[in-house]
């Protein structure tokens, strides 16, 4: 696009030029996290059925859909489109004007990402299913998406960067910590108030808290092995 300078200062181009393209990348992650955190939701509403589990213990029932978004939504237009830019932001080379917003490259790694938390969260809620009834089988695949949401996030701040470096860069971002926090507190409300026979879900005890978040982490940290593979070539 034409530039028109306010100020005879060259400054002004880098920092805009350094403000488009961490815009550009904030989108961009932000579509992938979308596609990805809804894949595991829409194959969970799929899969129970076709494997015959009566409707009255399926997975996700439609108030925990709506549940979901009341995350899904703030963690996107909150939190990842007003992530700061990465430290080799200014680096990179220019990128091609005909170059599409969402890659081939991006949508196989938001669908491996998805199919992984899908995996996880289904496979708690129907091993759970089968030792606790419907409701604390509901509880532990909530549990695996929130936490997985969360740690989405962290593995999707960037492309080259752990989550742990991330983590650490938005240490003192209070919105991302609200987003964290609130989403924590609606699930402990969610299992652990009166809220839970509304929902039909049930107070989880500890040990199965510690599966749900150990198959939250593996379900999305793998992700990491990936990138260190990146920073080492």
């Amino acid at each position: 696009a034409d530039l028109i300078l306010l100020d005879d200062q060259f400054s002004t181009i880098v920092r805009t030029v350094r403000d488009g393209r961490r815009i550009y990348d904030n989108i961009r992650r932000a579509v992938g996290y979308v596609f990805a955190i809804h894949i595991p939701i829409a194959l969970s509403a799929l899969l129970a059925p076709m494997l015959g589990i009566p409707s009255a213990s399926i997975f996700l029932l439609p108030l925990h859909v709506v549940l979901l978004e009341l995350i899904i939504d703030p963690t996107c237009s909150i939190v990842l489109e007003r992530l700061p830019a990465e430290a080799d932001i200014m680096e990179r080379p220019p990128r091609s004007p005909s170059e599409r917003l969402l890659t081939a490259r991006t949508l196989g790694k938001s669908a491996a990402q998805g199919l992984a938390i899908f995996a996880a969260a289904f496979g708690g809620y129907y091993t759970a299913l089968a030792q606790s009834g419907a409701a604390a089988a509901r509880s532990v695949g909530l549990t695996v998406l929130i936490l997985a949401n969360l740690l989405l996030v962290l593995v999707n701040c960037s492309a080259v960067d752990s989550a742990w470096q991330s983590m650490r860069r938005l240490a003192r971002d209070g919105v991302f910590w609200a987003a964290a926090g609130g989403a924590l507190l609606l699930l402990f409300a969610c299992m652990y108030t009166p809220l839970n026979g509304f929902l039909k879900l049930a107070a989880l005890p500890l040990p199965w808290l510690l599966c749900a978040a150990a198959a939250a982490a593996a379900a999305t940290l793998w992700y990491e092995l990936v990138k260190y593979l990146k920073r080492r070539k």
